[in-house]
């Protein structure tokens, strides 16, 4: 399948492909309806398994909510922002499982990454079975099933609001060059959803600097992000959070661990060095900013046309360029790639599938080796491995006297309203310490707040990063490939 490049004008490549519909609407909605089923019960075999993120965090998470009620999000006990602990509390006002519920969540969201995935796709195609072979592949990658239903992350919440963002920058505007009013306000609305869950999610703001420089996306409707942070934020401070815990989060997240690479196909996997390594993170950040920078500057002046096209490559090369560069990036910071570069290629001609496929690459053997990990695992088995000295971000042994419980509750009947957040890759990749997340598990790390070390992990992991390299490389030689094409 080959999808021809893009029109000269601004949105005539929105209808590049005039053809029959694909069916009546029953028929439509029936094959949309197969690949749900289709992707559940690929799902169904993984939802009993628990990682060591699960059953240290995730699960404990749930127990306070469940012990504590609403009213618990006023301690702080978690390090993800509070839009995903409500999520969890509705599970425990519902009383659905822990589990079940958590992985549920997920899944429901891998449905609406692949529902805008399918409306990308409709803006290039009116062929309806395109539209629906990208619903389904974008709900059955392996790492998006991998990540909901075997790890129960929520990578796929914040990728589905940012790809809903990207939607709406490329939706067309037959009154003007630039987005329709309406549009802009729900695309950076989108954008503010995703950032309250994850901060990944700024990977590909990017694209939003540039689209204001070419006065194509209006200035203020940039607000939209913060205001809907902030907003998300109310319920928590209703109940009594404090201020300043919950504006720190990211913060506090970003001061968590210090190392090159935490398990992630990146840069650092590649350069063999050890010792204080706080040199080459600063450099690396300061290289993501020069690229952006760069790109900013070069469209400044050559005037590159702004599309469809052109939005969805600039937004997929920030996902894949950004997290490779920069410092401190988890295994799973490459998941908007993983879905961008997907969808990506339904926009570019046959041979720019080599993206997606190397990102995939990279991304599986990367799940892999954590899921058969300690994520696998637990550091001695599913069941084994158990709290150490409790730290600001990991639940850790209560206070002299006192033994856990039930996660979330110690063992005098009061509740613990400590946690920590969910990361991956070993010991040594992760900077694992009595004082971050979970002590008691061995291995080496470094104390948080000090200097960065290196991180890097076994010769699989320096594979997955060459095929990322090689995405990244390609990503570049595409966003020039298809500005140059003025489309």
């Amino acid at each position: 399948m080959t999808l021809t490049s893009a029109s000269p004008t601004a949105h005539a490549d929105h209808h590049a492909y005039a053809v029959r519909p694909g069916g009546s609407r029953a028929v439509r909605w029936s094959v949309i309806a197969l690949i749900v089923v289709a992707a559940i019960a690929i799902r169904l075999p993984f939802l009993h398994f628990q990682t060591l993120d699960y059953q240290k965090f995730l699960s404990r998470w749930y127990d306070t909510l469940d012990q504590g009620g609403f009213s618990a999000l006023k301690h702080k006990f978690a390090d993800y922002n509070y839009p995903y602990l409500y999520l969890i509390w509705v599970l425990t006002a519902l009383h659905i499982p822990s589990l079940i519920g958590i992985k549920a969540i997920s899944i429901v969201f891998d449905v609406v990454l692949g529902f805008f995935a399918y409306r990308i796709a409709a803006l290039r195609t009116q062929n309806f079975w395109i539209r629906a072979l990208a619903f389904a592949l974008v709900v059955l990658l392996p790492s998006v099933v991998a990540n909901s239903a075997y790890w129960g992350q929520a990578d796929a919440i914040y990728s589905a609001f940012a790809l809903g963002g990207v939607y709406f920058l490329m939706r067309p505007n037959p009154l003007s060059d630039g987005l329709s009013r309406s549009d802009a306000w729900w695309a950076c609305v989108f954008f503010g959803l995703a950032v309250s869950f994850k901060l990944q999610a700024v990977f590909i703001f990017p694209v939003l600097i540039w689209l204001v420089l070419r006065r194509y996306l209006p200035w203020y409707s940039l607000i939209a992000i913060p205001v809907v942070y902030l907003l998300a934020d109310i319920p928590a401070l209703a109940v009594g959070a404090p201020v300043k815990t919950v504006l720190s989060v990211y913060l506090d997240q970003a001061d968590s661990n210090k190392s090159l690479t935490l398990g992630a196909a990146n840069l650092y996997q590649l350069i063999p060095i050890s010792g204080d390594v706080t040199w080459l993170a600063h450099a690396g950040i300061a290289a993501a900013a020069l690229v952006i920078i760069a790109f900013l500057a070069w469209s400044w002046f050559a005037r590159p046309g702004v599309t469809a096209t052109s939005i969805l490559v600039v937004t997929t090369a920030a996902a894949v360029i950004v997290p490779f560069l920069l410092p401190n990036m988890h295994d799973r910071y490459f998941y908007m790639a993983e879905v961008l570069t997907v969808v990506m290629a339904f926009y570019l001609p046959m041979r720019y599938w080599i993206m997606p496929i190397l990102v995939q690459a990279a991304a599986i053997g990367v799940y892999h080796s954590s899921l058969t990990g300690d994520q696998g695992r637990g550091f001695g088995g599913m069941n084994g491995g158990g709290p150490g000295t409790m730290g600001q971000n990991g639940p850790g042994t209560p206070p002299t006297g006192q033994t856990t419980g039930a996660a979330g509750q110690s063992a005098n009947g009061q509740h613990d309203f400590r946690g920590g957040g969910p990361g991956s890759g070993s010991p040594e990749q992760r900077g694992f310490t009595a004082d971050h997340r979970q002590g008691g598990f061995g291995g080496g790390g470094r104390r948080a707040g000090s200097a960065y070390s290196s991180g890097r992990g076994d010769t699989a992991l320096t594979v997955y990063a060459s095929f990322m390299a090689a995405a990244a490389l390609g990503m570049i030689a595409t966003v020039v490939q298809t500005c140059r094409r003025r489309t």
